[in-house]
């Protein structure tokens, strides 16, 4: 198949899983490179990590699993602090180390006092003047920061791509200015369908091409191996929370081919480029996502069978 038939799939691998209930317990080094090769295996696009206090750099922990994997793409987390070229020369680091397939999720940053005020302020005159200065430094970082792939330094790919996390108009521009893949959080196919015309027209309206941006719907995943016990599952995961499982995207618990059945609704009626899936629990789920929903998706014809690609951008089909 090629992938105009289909759609992109990528994993979040995020701590222990996106549930509250995951294991607080950190990974080894060792464990999040299994965690990438079995997502290799499942021949997703890519994974993300994150990182920030309590963690590991994000960066090395991929450049770790760059050695032992061949073709997946690996894309860290990237805050928009600091000094532009050092944050370049991190990217086209690991993408000389992996032969051309990292990426990098940048996230407009803020001291911690700065955060806590902010927060304090949402949703007033204030805090939305704060928020846009905010993502207006992020699009003067990152301008300079990819311009240093150009000149100072210079990955294996012509540009690694962007992809940024999006839930508003505001950083939905940064995303049109600046990414080559955008995550959204839409929580049924009509939100989807807003999300997508929202982006192609501050796409258009940043002078970028059309096709220039992959649009991914960020998708929570609890899956089981019928629908019953998927919900069971669920209802143990928030008995041990103590509280239900929230979250800014939308949470699907049920089978691999109900999961199929969403993710194909949100690409043949939403416009749905790809997706992330975050899987609840780390690796319980992302088992289940490359053991039973590819599949699924690939009888349906939905999915690659192979890598066509060595590349993250030949992945994602970025000229």
């Amino acid at each position: 198949m090629t992938l105009q038939e289909g759609f992109h799939l990528s994993a979040a691998l995020d701590g222990a899983g996106s549930h509250p209930a995951a294991p607080a317990r950190p990974f080894t080094p060792e464990q999040y490179t299994s965690l990438v090769r079995s997502a290799e295996a499942g021949l997703l696009d890519f994974v993300t990590v994150e990182d920030g206090p309590g963690r590991l750099d994000s960066a090395l922990l991929l450049a770790l699993a760059a050695t032992a994997t061949d073709l997946i793409g690996l894309v860290p987390l990237g805050p928009t602090t600091g000094d532009p070229e050092t944050w370049a020369t991190r990217i086209a680091t690991l993408d000389h180390v992996s032969a051309g397939r990292a990426g990098v999720r940048p996230r407009a940053s803020t001291s911690n006092p700065e955060h806590a005020r902010l927060v304090a302020l949402l949703g007033t005159p204030e805090g939305d003047r704060r928020i846009r200065e905010l993502f207006a430094r992020a699009d003067e970082f990152l301008t300079a920061a990819t311009a240093a792939w150009g000149t100072a330094v210079h990955p294996v790919q012509s540009s690694p791509p962007v992809t940024l996390l999006a839930h508003a108009t505001v950083p939905y521009r940064l995303a049109a200015a600046h990414a080559d893949v955008v995550f959204v959080t839409p929580q049924d196919t009509s939100g989807l369908l807003a999300i997508r015309k929202e982006v192609e027209a501050l796409r258009e309206e940043a002078g970028r091409p059309a096709g220039a941006i992959r649009v991914f719907a960020d998708v929570n995943v609890v899956l089981g191996a019928g629908q019953e016990a998927a919900e069971e599952r669920k209802a143990r995961l928030d008995e041990s929370a103590g509280t239900a499982f929230t979250s800014d995207a939308a949470i699907f618990t049920g089978t691999p081919e109900g999961l199929a059945d969403l993710l194909e609704e949100w690409f043949r009626e939403g416009g749905a480029d790809g997706f992330r899936l975050r899987p609840a629990v780390l690796p319980d789920d992302l088992d289940r996502i490359t053991a039973g929903l590819v599949p699924v998706l690939q009888r349906r014809g939905l999915f690659r069978t192979e890598y066509t690609a060595r590349t993250l951008r030949g992945h994602l089909g970025l000229a």
